[in-house]
């Protein structure tokens, strides 16, 4: 039997790349086959994020199908209790509050412009994820914005928001 709650992951995926998705296409003067475009590449993640989206659900449905078909009733009820588990409240919170994460970089980039947030967004994503100390975590989204801003604005003259 196909188990809802264990597509959710899948369903998210779907959904969020096609806001993103619709987001790119009516983006003005752009257009999203052009690599030089500001759509292309939010597109171009879109689309194989929803890929990624469409192939987790059928994974989903076909790994239930074959549990279903080698177990018994009594079985396969304790099988979906384990594969319940598999994301628990906790993973779901760790999703959620990192989604938040995104949202809160993308909320203060018009704000603080591009270099700015992108620190704090890698300062708090590294302190959420890892829980390692500041002064690493500090170090290290530094070091990352520093070769950013000279790889892609001294290098390759990529102007930033």
């Amino acid at each position: 039997m196909f188990s809802f709650k264990s597509s959710l992951p899948g369903i998210f995926m779907v959904i969020v790349s096609l806001l993103v998705l619709s987001q790119a296409v009516v983006m003005e003067n752009q257009s999203i086959i052009d690599p030089a475009s500001g759509s292309f590449f939010p597109a171009l993640i879109a689309l194989i994020m929803l890929c990624a989206g469409i192939v987790t659900i059928f994974q989903d449905r076909s790994s239930t199908q074959k549990k279903a078909a080698k177990t018994t009733e009594q079985e396969n009820e304790s099988n979906e209790a384990a594969a319940a588990e598999t994301f628990t409240k906790k993973d779901y919170k760790l999703i959620l509050t990192y989604f938040c994460l995104v949202i809160g970089f993308v909320i203060l980039l018009p704000i603080l412009t591009f270099f700015p947030a992108a620190f704090l967004f890698l300062a708090a994503s590294m302190f959420y994820l890892k829980g390692i100390s500041w002064l690493l975590n500090v170090t290290v989204s530094l070091a990352t914005i520093v070769v950013i801003y000279f790889l892609f604005s001294q290098l390759f003259n990529i102007v930033f928001p």
